[in-house]
């Protein structure tokens, strides 16, 4: 492992996901469909949600 990304992962483990609740308003929703909904589903739900983001990440 190069030095330097070994210096980043230090760094970067204290810090707080900024996409901690999308990740759970995505989970919810594809248990609530019982995991029958991919990504673009899941997507145009969360824009239903007034939830609006970019594809990428979702």
């Amino acid at each position: 492992m190069p030095k330097s990304v070994y210096y980043y992962q230090l760094s970067a483990r204290g810090n707080a996901d900024t996409y901690l609740d999308v990740k759970t308003r995505i989970g919810v929703i594809y248990h609530r469909h019982k995991g029958r909904y991919g990504y673009r589903r899941v997507h145009a739900e969360l824009g239903h949600e007034k939830c609006h983001l970019n594809p990428k990440t979702v």
